[in-house]
C-alpha cells in the first residue's frame, strides 16, 4: 500500500481546488430573494404630549404586527422626551411643527413626510391607512409578481412625448429579446424573460412613493426613464435616461441577474434598494415553484448570506460594472465600462464610478489554470519521489 501513498497525498491536495471550478449553487436573481436585515426603511411617528403610554404601546404592537411580513419597521419618537435625539432632524428638514407626524425614511438616507389624517378617526386608523400607502401601489404590487415567477422587471416611466416613449419601449422590448434568447446558456436556465411595466403620466402622482424610492419626483419625469428590478423588488444598477437610455446598458444590467452569484461582482451593487413592499405567502409560493426551493429555508438563507457578505467585504462602495458580460449576445462589442458611465445617468445612490471586475469565464479560468498548476507541481514531485524509492530497492 505504501507505493500509492503519493497518489493519495496528490488526491486529498487536489481537493480544494475541485469545488471552486463549479461555481456558486445560486444565481444572483435567488440570492435577491433573501432579505439580509440591513436594508429596512424607517417609519418614524412622531408623538406629540399627552399620548398615554397604553395608546403609545398599542400603536406600535399594530404597526408591528402590520409590518411583518414587509421591509418596513416601525419606531415612535416621542418629540418632548429628548430634542436631541437623531430622528429628530428630520422634522427640521421638512419642516414639521404640528403632531403627531409621521416620516418614511430610506436605507439610502433620503426621507419623506407622510400624512397623517385624524378626522373622524384614531392614531391607530390614522397610522394603519399610512401604512397601507407605504406598503400598496398598483405598480409595485405588479413588479412583485412579474419578479417572483420571472427573470425580473423593467419598470418604464413614460415622459411627456409619446414618440421618445414608443422608442424607449422599443429599446427595452431589444433588450429583453436578447435575454430571451439567451436563457437557455445562462449558468442556470430560467424560464421567464424580463417583463416590462409601463408606469404612464396620469399615473406618476399614485405611484408619487414608488419614484421616491428611485430618488425621483412626479414633477422630475421631464423624459421616459428606466429601472431593473428582480428577486424582492430590488432595483439594481443606475436609474436610466436620456442617451444612457438604450439596448446595450439594459442588456449589460439584464445579463448580470442571471449570471452566477460568485461571479466577481460586489454584492452591494447585486443586491441593490429595496422598494417598501409587503412580501406575503402567496409571493414567497410563487419564487418557490419558480426556483424548486424555498430561499427562506434557514439552510438555504444562512449559505446566501454568506455568499453576500464575503461578496461585500473589502469595498468602500458599491461597483458598477455595466461592462460586464455574461455571454455574447449579438451586435457590436458593448462600450467599456468608462463610456458607459457616461452623461444621461439620473443622480442616485447606487451610481459610482466603474470598477474593473473580472468575468465569470476569466474567474474560472484562473481558478483551473492555479488547480493544472498546482496538480503538476504534485504530479512531478510524486514521481520523483516514487523513482527514488525504486533506486533504493
Amino acid at each position: 500500500m505504501s507505493q500509492y501513498l503519493p497518489f493519495a497525498i496528490i488526491l486529498g491536495c487536489l481537493v480544494p481546488y475541485v469545488q471552486p471550478v463549479y461555481g456558486c449553487r445560486y444565481n444572483v436573481r435567488e440570492v435577491g430573494f433573501i432579505d439580509v436585515g440591513v436594508e429596512a426603511y424607517r417609519f418614524l411617528v412622531y408623538l406629540p404630549q399627552g399620548v398615554s403610554p397604553d395608546e403609545a404601546t398599542r400603536l406600535k404592537e399594530t404597526a408591528d404586527a402590520a409590518l411583518a411580513d414587509s421591509n418596513v419597521r416601525f419606531e415612535v419618537v416621542a418629540v418632548d422626551a429628548d430634542a436631541n435625539q437623531p430622528a429628530t432632524e428630520f422634522l427640521a428638514i421638512h419642516g414639521i411643527t404640528g403632531f403627531p407626524a409621521a416620516v418614511l425614511v430610506s436605507p439610502d438616507g433620503q426621507s419623506m413626510p407622510l400624512s397623517l389624517s385624524l378626522a373622524g378617526g384614531s392614531l391607530v386608523q390614522a397610522v394603519s391607512s399610512a401604512l397601507d400607502y407605504v406598503l400598496h401601489s398598483p405598480t409595485r404590487q405588479q413588479i412583485l409578481e412579474k419578479a417572483a415567477d420571472g427573470y425580473g422587471v423593467v419598470l418604464l416611466i413614460e415622459g411627456p412625448r409619446q414618440e421618445r416613449n414608443i422608442q424607449t419601449h422599443e429599446a427595452i422590448s431589444t433588450a429583453v429579446g436578447r435575454i430571451r434568447e439567451q436563457l437557455d446558456l445562462l449558468p442556470k436556465p430560467i424560464a421567464r424573460p424580463p417583463e416590462i411595466v409601463t408606469l404612464d403620466r396620469q399615473s406618476l402622482d399614485r405611484e408619487k412613493l414608488l419614484l421616491w424610492s428611485l430618488g425621483l419626483r412626479p414633477q422630475d419625469v421631464n423624459e421616459p426613464h428606466a429601472a431593473v428590478l428582480y428577486g424582492r423588488g430590488r432595483w439594481i444598477g443606475p436609474l436610466l435616461k436620456g442617451a444612457m437610455l438604450t439596448a446595450d446598458p439594459l442588456t449589460e444590467l439584464l445579463l448580470v441577474i442571471g449570471s452566477d452569484c460568485e461571479c466577481g461582482l460586489d454584492h452591494r451593487f447585486l443586491q441593490g434598494t429595496m422598494l417598501p413592499v409587503r412580501w406575503d405567502e402567496g409571493l414567497q409560493q410563487k419564487v418557490v415553484e419558480s426556483i424548486g426551493f424555498d430561499p427562506e429555508d434557514p439552510m438555504v438563507k444562512m449559505e446566501m448570506v454568506s455568499i453576500v457578505r464575503r461578496g461585500m467585504g473589502g469595498f468602500d462602495g458599491p461597483s458598477m460594472p455595466l461592462g460586464y458580460r455574461e455571454i455574447q449576445v449579438g451586435g457590436d462589442a458593448a462600450e467599456d465600462a468608462e463610456q458607459i458611465m457616461g452623461e444621461g445617468v439620473a443622480s442616485d445612490p447606487q451610481s459610482a464610478a466603474p470598477n474593473p471586475q473580472l468575468t465569470r469565464g476569466g474567474w474560472e479560468f484562473r481558478i483551473l489554470a492555479v488547480s493544472l498548476g498546482g496538480m503538476a507541481v504534485l504530479v512531478a514531485t510524486a514521481s520523483v519521489v516514487i523513482v527514488l524509492r525504486a533506486r533504493k530497492r
